[in-house]
């Protein structure tokens, strides 16, 4: 019987605080994740604030609709929103990762990051050699 083909890692560079482009993210992410493939996000810069709940709630959209208003239509529409979609991705257990360097640059307490899926601290070193050979994204 022929060994099944490891899949490629694929690697999301979520560093954009528009709400539409880290809904796009994890839609991307959660998909991979679907289709079997391991899937890591290292949230940086402005994005990283999406991992709190006070950081969610000023992220806007690129139309100026804060996310709230966002996830709002979109699953009014039948389109998975963020809090559905981050559900879905800890079920398949997709690794996160927040930027130490991009807590510290953003003022954002480890203690105040979401428990669900669960956060790892870690730098860009965390990601580089694991995503070797796969596909990687920024968003």
């Amino acid at each position: 019987m022929a060994k099944k083909p490891t899949r490629r890692p694929m690697t999301l560079l979520v560093i954009s605080p528009v709400a539409d482009r880290i809904h796009m993210a994890l839609m991307t992410g959660a998909t991979a994740a679907a289709m079997g493939r391991p899937v890591t996000y290292f949230f940086s810069k402005g994005a990283v604030k999406f991992l709190t709940e006070d950081g969610r709630a000023g992220l806007v959209a690129s139309d100026t609709r804060g996310m709230a208003a966002m996830d709002a239509a979109l699953d009014e529409k039948g389109v998975a929103d963020t809090g559905l979609l981050l559900d879905g991705l800890a079920a398949m257990e997709v690794r996160f990762i927040a930027c130490e360097s991009g807590m510290r640059e953003h003022d954002i307490d480890p203690a105040s990051l979401i428990l669900r899926p669960a956060i790892e601290i870690g730098g860009l070193a965390a990601i580089l050699e694991d995503g070797e050979g796969g596909d990687w994204l920024t968003f």
